[in-house]
Order: C-alpha cells, then structure tokens, then sequence
C-alpha cells in the first residue's frame, strides 16, 4: 500500500510551482528550522502540512492546496478494506499543521524530528510538489539505494 500512497503523493500538487533544489540548514537551539523564503511563499500563507516519510526516514512538507488533493485521492481508496482504514488513521494521527514564525521557521515536534533522526543539520530537498526534510546522515545513506535516475524515469514511464 506505501507504494499507492507514494503514487499519490507524486501525482497531487495541480498548478502550484515546483520546489526544486536542495537546501542544507540546521535545527536552531529551540528546535526550529527555517524554511527558504522562495519555498515558504510557494507554500503560502495557511502554513505547511508535515507527516512522516512512507518507508523513509524522512519527514514530508506540503501546501494546504496540496494536502487537500493528496486527502480526496487518498479518501477515495482508503474504504475499502481495514488494512486501509488504520493507513489513514495512522498516517492522520501522525501528521502534523505548522505556522510559521515572523522569521519562517517552523518548530517540527520532538516525536517527527526523532523519527527522521533531525538533530542538528538538515537537507531540505524539493520533490515537485512537496519538500523533503532528511538528516544529512540518511540523505547520503539512501543514494546507493537509489535506482538511479534513468531507472526512476523508466519505472514511471518517462
């Protein structure tokens, strides 16, 4: 089922403009971590929507416009069995609304910056439709993981 929701991910984002590039900062002493001001006025006034990464240990941003198409897709498939139902549970229960400060930084609780092993410096890497916030440490740990660029775009029909 990951699987479908990574495809979800991938396909919502309608007409909003890419986040592209990738960005290296660090958690401030209170935990915050601030957000490149180009990608915050991508994301808009309402704030981001934070949930964990899906079989990666990572954490996802997304805009309001963005979260709400990635929910009505992902609503649509979530009926029809138990397995799916405690998916959404899951994945509801432990995303997360943040604003941002005067100074756009977000405080990303304790729990999400554990469980993507944030602790001091973080990649902050544009994925099209949403930003990816990864340690350093699995940022270069995934690249041999990785299928390569020319296997990606062939898995995706590109």
């Amino acid at each position: 089922m990951s699987t479908e929701i990574n495809q979800l991910l991938s396909t919502a984002g309608g007409a909003q403009a890419p986040f592209m590039g990738k960005h290296a900062h660090k958690l401030d002493p209170k935990k915050r971590l601030t957000i490149p001001s180009g990608w915050r006025s991508l994301m808009g006034e309402s704030g981001v929507f934070l949930m964990p990464g899906i079989n990666r240990a990572c954490l996802t941003l997304m805009s309001g416009p963005v979260m709400t198409q990635f929910m009505q897709k992902l609503q649509g498939k979530m009926l029809s069995s138990p397995e799916e139902m405690e998916l959404m549970l899951t994945l509801a229960s432990e995303s997360d609304h943040l604003n941002f400060d005067v100074q756009g930084r977000i405080r990303v609780k304790d729990e999400h910056l554990n469980y993507a092993g944030l602790t001091g410096g973080v990649v902050l890497a544009g994925a099209f439709n949403h930003i990816e916030l990864w340690s350093p440490e699995n940022w270069e740990a995934r690249k041999p993981q990785s299928p390569g660029l020319a296997a990606a775009a062939k898995a995706i029909g590109i």
